[in-house]
């Protein structure tokens, strides 16, 4: 835990303060309780006095808790919000995140749930200070269609950098069709449209709260939930959050699909490489060349173009020379067809490099992840 948490709550309920104070008092060297009030407006004086880092919201009121906590993020942009409530209601957690809540906690609060909740918002409320990194790589996993395995290879790539430590954030940007959600089985509460309908807040602590760490290692924003969310995103939103992503993590993995225009130009602007991902069929190498010629025909200089050869088979009718042929680009890299290792993480909701280090598969991603670095 960073050190130097100031916290303030905010809670009608006099035990369930003293509740958070006891869970708290063993992290007393990295967390201060600026104070305690059972009143709104006497909180709000509590942070004019002491600016707190985080305030622990009691919200009992849909609409009055949607009030208070824009109030206080509107008023105290630097002072993040965790709202703690009874109410399991999923439209409640959304309609407050939307208002500017970091964090939902049910309550009872529990002392781990504490504990990850503030070990979130400390983390990076630091590291975005003291610890950032501003020239983040960002690297983009394309293909037009689907078939090829660009989230097989984006989900691999980033459990692949995220060893020892490094910050990668890994960010599903295929906006109509996105499967990151499904490879890795995580549900968040949030995704990528939560970020964009909260666009002009943006920043580490509020980022950090609405990705979710998968236990291989990326930080993840997943898919929008319902079409009509994807719809409203606009490229400048998604220009503003990897450029925001690349100031916090050491390499941003992009999984994008569709069409030459819009939000993917957008990803693709501010992309260090474009791992163009195909096969090594007709349809696919045909579509490769007509989407290469037009990328670079929009700019896309041809040493930020790699391309990844997928699925590969070495006795195929069609070899890897063949298609640089075709396609006038060498082969940056090729992972072979291991059909049976790739389904199985995929079941299991865990890149295959971390499920079987071993296979053939996971040896191409790991070194096509050298390869980028």
């Amino acid at each position: 835990m960073p050190p130097s948490i100031t916290l303030a709550i905010i809670d009608s309920d006099a035990s369930a303060r003293e509740s958070i104070e006891a869970t708290l008092r063993p992290f007393a060297e990295t967390i201060s309780i600026a104070g305690s009030v059972d009143t709104f407006a006497d909180g709000v004086r509590l942070i004019e006095n002491s600016a707190p880092n985080v305030v622990i919201l009691e919200v009992n009121d849909i609409q009055r808790g949607m009030q208070e906590v824009q109030h206080i993020t509107s008023r105290f942009p630097r002072t993040s919000v965790i709202v703690s409530s009874a109410e399991r209601n999923s439209d409640w957690i959304l309609s407050l995140m939307r208002a500017g809540a970091v964090e939902y906690m049910l309550r009872p609060i529990t002392q781990e749930e504490l504990k990850q909740a503030l070990q979130k918002v400390g983390r990076f409320f630091f590291s975005s200070s003291s610890d950032k990194t501003p020239n983040g790589k960002l690297i983009s996993v394309y293909y037009p269609t689907g078939g090829t395995g660009t989230t097989t290879v984006a989900v691999n790539l980033a459990a692949s950098l995220a060893s020892e430590g490094t910050k990668v954030a890994l960010v599903d940007l295929n906006l109509y069709s996105g499967d990151i959600s499904t490879f890795l089985d995580v549900n968040p509460t949030y995704t990528l449209s939560s970020v964009t309908s909260n666009i002009d807040r943006l920043d580490a602590n509020f980022l950090m709260t609405v990705m979710t760490r998968h236990s291989s290692g990326p930080f993840v924003l997943t898919e929008p939930n319902e079409v009509d969310d994807a719809i409203s995103i606009t490229p400048d939103q998604v220009r503003r959050i990897l450029e925001f992503l690349k100031g916090v993590f050491t390499y941003v993995v992009v999984d994008c699909g569709g069409p030459l225009a819009g939000c993917n130009m957008a990803i693709f602007e501010s992309s260090d490489v474009v791992l163009f991902t195909t096969a090594l069929s007709l349809p696919a190498l045909k579509n490769s060349k007509r989407y290469l010629t037009a990328m670079e025909r929009k700019g896309l200089r041809k040493d930020r173009l790699k391309l990844v050869v997928n699925r590969y088979l070495p006795k195929a009718d069609i070899q890897v020379k063949d298609a640089e042929k075709v396609l006038g680009h060498t082969v940056f890299q090729t992972i072979p067809n291991e059909y049976l290792d790739v389904v199985a993480s995929i079941n299991k909701g865990m890149p295959v490099v971390k499920m079987s280090p071993r296979s053939p598969v996971s040896k191409a991603l790991l070194t096509l992840a050298e390869l980028v670095k």
